[in-house]
Formats: C-alpha cells, sequence, structure tokens
C-alpha cells in the first residue's frame, strides 16, 4: 500500500471517507428537527427554525473542517467528528418521550451509530495513517525544497 496512485488512493479509501461525512450531516438532519422541538418546546416555530439553521451551520463547518484537517494528516481531528456523532446520538435519544416520527427518529439514531462505526474501521484508520505518511513526505519536499534555495 506504499506506492499507491492517487487514483488509486482514492478508489480505496474514498468511499469510507466520503461516507464517514455523510453519516455526520445526515445525523445533524435527523437530529436537528428533534432536538429543536424537544428541546425548545416553548420557543415558537420561528425561533426553533432559526436556531436550527443557526446550529446547523455551525455543526456543518465544524464536520467540515475536521475532515479537512483529517484529509491534511491530522488524524487527531477525527475526535471532532466522534464528538458530534456522539453529540446527535445522545441528543436524539431524550426525544423519544416526544413520540417523534418513528423514521426520522431511527434514522436520527441509526446515521450516528454508523458514522461512528466507519470512522472506527479498519480502512478508514489505514486511510488515516497513509495521510499522516503524506504529510511527512511533503514536509520533507518542503525542507529539501528551503534547503536547496538557501544553497544558491
Amino acid at each position: 500500500m506504499d506506492d499507491l496512485s492517487l487514483p488509486r488512493f482514492l478508489a480505496h479509501y474514498f468511499p469510507t471517507f466520503i461516507g464517514g461525512i455523510f453519516a455526520a450531516l445526515f445525523s445533524l438532519a435527523c437530529a436537528i428537527p428533534l432536538m429543536a422541538a424537544f428541546y425548545f418546546a416553548g420557543a415558537s416555530v420561528g425561533e426553533q427554525a432559526t436556531w436550527s439553521v443557526v446550529g446547523g451551520a455551525a455543526v456543518t463547518l465544524v464536520v467540515v473542517h475536521c475532515n479537512f484537517m483529517v484529509v491534511r494528516g491530522r488524524p487527531q481531528w477525527v475526535w471532532g467528528l466522534v464528538g458530534v456523532l456522539v453529540l446527535c446520538l445522545l441528543g436524539v435519544l431524550p426525544t423519544i418521550v416526544d413520540r417523534p416520527h418513528k423514521v426520522i427518529y431511527v434514522l436520527a439514531v441509526l446515521f450516528p451509530l454508523s458514522g461512528l462505526l466507519l470512522l472506527n474501521s479498519k480502512r478508514h484508520r489505514e486511510m488515516r495513517t497513509q495521510l499522516v505518511e503524506i504529510r511527512r513526505q511533503r514536509e520533507l519536499i518542503r525542507q529539501a525544497s528551503k534547503a536547496s534555495r538557501t544553497q544558491r
């Protein structure tokens, strides 16, 4: 696996990577309406919608940033994704009291669990290891380039 070309690398790891992203985004899409209706029951529908959009946008930016940092070879940022998925799961579980729509509730529980499973999969861990190695190679090339410029 050390000499993967870009097309082979993407063919091997991209489905797992994008699956984790979609699991996080679908988790948010299912969790936010349930949580807004449950935790902000006294607020008007307009206020619920406003805070849902603002909160959803903020957490989506967290998901995007964490995935960007993982791609840049910083595997510790996967914990941000784990946090978002756990937050979605733990935030949705108590909403069963309000008797939400069964399909939405099941999806709101299923997506975070599947996202956590993908992030813990062997392939996702391999991808993070490969991305760290690519970052190290990139840093070595950058250092060699700086050294050759200073010698001129």
